[in-house]
């Protein structure tokens, strides 16, 4: 594979949640109040269930977490699951579009530096990977040997 680019971010924390929104207020509501609050999250994942329940997740700086977790809690969402201090890998590559096989070949590096990634999140030219810090040196060495 050729790669364009591997971009590292360190202090990395991922948040998720699941929350049934009050009657006629909307599901996403949360991510305006993020925004209004000035606080940059990345990775996102949502899963809406039929039964109006959204599952989120997303990544913020650790030094974001401390306007995050009242903003969190004024929304109503009490139990949110915070694991700080991770390391953000953004692998980038044109080889990725058209290509079969070239996440299954991150998660194959992943694989030989003993990690489980904690989030992966795609677009049509790129792969992030969320990895705890103990793990982010072994993994920065398997990124570099698949290219």
């Amino acid at each position: 594979y050729n790669m364009t680019d591997i971009k590292v971010f360190e202090g990395i924390t991922s948040v998720s949640f699941n929350e049934k929104p009050k009657e006629g207020v909307s599901a996403f509501r949360i991510f305006d109040r993020i925004g209004e609050n000035g606080i940059d999250i990345d990775m996102i994942s949502l899963d809406l269930a039929p039964n109006d329940v959204l599952f989120a997740g997303f990544t913020l700086s650790d030094g974001d977490l401390g306007k995050l977790l009242p903003l969190l809690k004024s929304e109503n969402i009490t139990t949110p699951a915070v694991n700080c201090g991770n390391v953000k890998f953004v692998v980038k590559s044109e080889d990725m579009i058209n290509c079969p096989g070239f996440a299954a070949g991150v998660f194959k590096a992943l694989s030989s530096a003993g990690c489980v990634p904690l989030l992966v999140t795609t677009a049509v030219d790129e792969i992030s990977v969320l990895v705890r810090d103990s793990d982010s040196s072994d993994v920065g060495k398997a990124l570099e040997k698949m290219f």
